[in-house]
């Protein structure tokens, strides 16, 4: 629901202030109330389980198939708004003047990386025949307050840290919802931003910390946050312009 009333009105300039507002109460709630659980994270793990003939897991595979079917329709409003482990991520994130991930190639590469571990993921899943991930999680740990396990001495400060100096790491390098999202939008009626009859000003270069634009091109890695609509660019559009 909350994704297609964010969709409807994400064209207009004043529903980029009610953004952070969103993301607070979606971390607050889904994270820190409702104790992590469930979360993202598992509903993929039954996703893949229910393919792999485990009908136990049908909810899981119905919540995901709906995300991604409201995000062919909407756009990666589900990463870019409501989802409480990115949201957690933002909030940490603090100004980088590190160059390293910014260019094009280093997003590819970030590409790769994620594609690479999201296999060994789902060969896990497959091969344990279990929700695995849910022992190790360390957005769990953090918003309970409790670390469950020796891993996550390792994994919490690295996430932490490195959501201090990289905007969503996780999301950029090992979130299975953020691939399948960037894979939808290879389909031609699939929503997402676009820059036409762009004069190459860069100003909406300056708002995108995802650095999801190149020149006058938006990837698909873009989460469809809007903060390049802060550039009042009059060549950004959302395609295609189903509303």
């Amino acid at each position: 629901m909350l994704i297609c009333v964010i969709g409807f009105l994400f064209h207009k300039q004043t529903m980029q202030h009610f953004r952070p507002l969103v993301l607070l109460c979606a971390l607050v709630y889904f994270g820190f109330i409702m104790h992590g659980c469930p979360c993202i994270l598992f509903y993929f793990q039954g996703f893949v389980l229910f393919i792999a003939g485990k009908s136990a897991f049908w909810l899981s595979f119905a919540m995901i198939s709906m995300i991604l079917v409201l995000s062919v329709i909407f756009g990666s409003i589900w990463c870019g708004w409501l989802c409480w482990l990115g949201a957690l991520q933002e909030f940490i994130f603090q100004k980088s003047r590190w160059n390293l991930l910014k260019t094009q190639k280093s997003q590819k590469l970030l590409l790769y990386i994620q594609l690479s571990a999201i296999v060994v993921l789902v060969l896990w899943i497959i091969i344990s025949q279990r929700p695995v991930l849910c022992s190790y999680d360390p957005f769990i740990s953090i918003v309970r307050l409790k670390i469950f396990n020796w891993i996550g001495y390792i994994t919490v400060p690295l996430l932490l840290v490195s959501s201090l100096l990289i905007y969503r790491p996780f999301c950029r390098i090992l979130c299975p919802i953020g691939l399948l999202l960037y894979a939808v939008k290879y389909l031609p009626f699939a929503k997402q931003m676009k820059v036409e009859g762009c004069t190459r000003c860069r100003k909406c270069h300056a708002h995108c910390k995802l650095n999801a634009i190149h020149n006058s091109t938006i990837e698909k890695t873009c989460i469809m946050c809007g903060e390049c609509k802060k550039a009042n660019c009059s060549f950004l559009s959302v395609h295609p312009l189903i509303f």
